[in-house]
């Protein structure tokens, strides 16, 4: 890790969960100490924690989140594997079913890691806490922030007089239901633009137990809803994954329904939400399992924006990070590797900051934001997009309910469908959704133009087969 002759004092990081812990190693090369707090007890082992409910459902780390981690917590991926953690080949290892049937497989180097969210929470953690001026406190409630000329010059926390912890720099990771608008707020700023989009997902996940030797043909399944050209009537907002995570014949099994279609939580009654999707091969799956622990349901799915970055009127040293600034709906996988990918822009942007021998962190915010904001909205877009193409999707702007354009997904299909016919693009078009490789291809004139030669061609391929 490199080091500076010149450190700043102290950051506070508001948040120990997935973005905070990273942020805290990406910080810490840069100032003498790295402090980050949260409400919660931490577990000493990879086990679901109260602050983190969502713990139980099935978390998807996309290959740049995993290279992320990496650059900022060498060794990650190898902890990773060696408490158990599986690594997958994206394309041969997985049976994906979507509206263009089942995906092509075949071996390709684009591998990512499949794992449960406690054991990735944990070993990154584990391994920021290992830092030396890095320190976690559990049990630690901020409930704001203090101010001074245009500043933000630290926190407040919760007793039962005033305690105060000042700091350089504040970075606020505390998640979906972060105060950030009040704390500013209290402080004398104006709240930033907040928009919601709902389209009322719900999950009901569980670990599963597969049998001995068990060799089902593949290390994940997945099945996304397929709207209109279901197999069934039943399944067009309905949806499945399972995947192998750590742990001796242990996989993990997320059922989702979305447009307020919930799945439910008796076994039973969920197996036969999963056959009403029409897919022989998920029903299949399910009936060679075992269900020994307790179904758990989640239904916190809004996507989430706080334009923090188009917004002037904020404090200089205090800026969000992960959920607390855009929070994706979690089907989409999103969210921990747009954590890790801010994570490591703050490390850049701070190894570019202390070069330059400036000895304040003015603009440091607006400089964060900016590179940053472009991945964000890719990720905002992507999710949304799709969303919107559900019934019953709401949006609201400030608090203000507004009027839902059906989004068409006619271009959307037909490119997904034109990346299938060929290996080489197949796999750039993976890298794409795996936020390896910029969408700029996608648009380039040459692709859109033989999407739009051979219309009809691809159109008959959006169909299951």
């Amino acid at each position: 890790m490199s080091v500076f002759t010149q450190r700043f004092d102290r950051v506070v990081i508001v948040g120990g969960s997935i973005a905070g812990s990273l942020a805290a190693a990406a910080a810490a090369p840069y100032f003498r100490e790295v402090l980050v707090l949260d409400r919660d007890q931490f577990p000493t082992t990879p086990q679901q924690r109260n602050g983190v409910p969502q713990g139980a459902h099935f978390h998807a780390l996309l290959a740049a989140g995993r290279n992320a981690m990496d650059e900022l917590l060498p060794g990650f991926s190898e902890q990773m594997l060696e408490m158990g953690a599986a690594d997958l080949d994206s394309t041969a290892d997985v049976m994906r079913l979507d509206r263009l049937g089942w995906s092509p497989r075949f071996e390709t180097p684009l591998h990512f890691l499949m794992a449960s969210r406690p054991l990735i929470e944990f070993v990154i953690r584990d391994r920021a806490g290992a830092i030396d001026n890095v320190t976690f406190r559990a049990g630690v409630d901020v409930v704001g922030l203090l101010g001074d000329n245009g500043a933000v010059t630290g926190v407040r926390l919760a007793g039962d007089g005033v305690d105060e912890l000042v700091a350089d720099l504040v970075i606020d990771a505390s998640g979906r239901r972060a105060k950030t608008p009040e704390w500013l707020a209290a402080l004398g700023y104006s709240a930033a633009p907040e928009t919601l989009v709902n389209a009322h997902w719900g999950y009901a996940s569980t670990f599963l137990r597969v049998p001995e030797n068990w060799e089902p043909g593949f290390k994940a399944l997945a099945c996304v809803p397929f709207g209109e050209g279901a197999l069934t009537p039943e399944s067009a907002q309905r949806a499945m994954a399972m995947w192998v995570v750590e742990g001796e014949r242990r996989w993990v099994l997320t059922v989702q329904g979305s447009a307020g279609d919930y799945p439910p939580r008796q076994v039973d009654e969920l197996k036969a939400f999963v056959a009403s999707i029409g897919a022989p091969e998920l029903s299949d799956a399910l009936q060679a399992v075992e269900f020994p622990e307790k179904i758990a349901l989640w239904r916190d799915t809004t996507n989430r924006l706080r334009d923090f970055a188009g917004h002037g009127d904020r404090p200089e040293n205090f800026f969000s990070i992960g959920d607390a600034w855009a929070a994706f709906n979690p089907v989409y996988g999103q969210g921990m590797t747009s954590a890790a990918l801010q994570a490591r822009t703050l490390a850049q942007e701070l190894a570019e900051h202390a070069a330059s021998g400036v000895d304040s962190l003015k603009g440091l915010a607006d400089r964060f934001y900016g590179r940053t904001s472009e991945l964000v909205s890719f990720c905002w877009s992507s999710s949304t997009a799709l969303d919107y193409r559900l019934p019953g999707v709401e949006v609201t702007v400030d608090g203000e309910p507004q009027e839902v354009q059906a989004g068409s997904a006619d271009f959307s299909d037909r490119l997904a469908a034109w990346a299938s016919l060929d290996r080489d693009r197949y796999v750039k078009y993976r890298e794409t959704t795996q936020l390896l490789r910029s969408n700029e291809w996608l648009q380039d004139p040459v692709v859109v133009d033989e999407i739009k030669q051979n219309w009809d061609e691809l159109g008959q391929l959006v169909k299951v087969r």
